[in-house]
């Protein structure tokens, strides 16, 4: 039986412009906007174990190149914090 172990990825923010530019980064997961109350959230497909760390590296990226502060990343139910790197 072979068995594909895939995370359902969200990433919410504050600012619609951050998770557009979120979502625009991480294009190659099938990254969309959605209104989420009063915070912006970006829904991808269940990325793969493999592909979860590329996804990581690649919101990383994103947030130390667009100045985007933090996030909070959930990864099948589990919340996470991630900051960008400060300037």
């Amino acid at each position: 039986m072979n068995v594909s172990m895939r995370q359902r990825v969200r990433i919410t923010t504050d600012k619609r412009a951050d998770a557009e530019c979120i979502s625009d980064a991480l294009i190659d997961y099938g990254g969309n906007v959605e209104k989420e109350g009063k915070r912006w959230a970006v829904q991808l497909s269940a990325p793969s174990a493999p592909e979860l760390t590329a996804v990581l590296a690649a919101l990383k990226h994103c947030l130390d190149e667009n100045a985007i502060a933090s996030v909070r990343v959930t990864i099948d139910g589990q919340a996470y914090a991630m900051e960008g790197t400060e300037t």
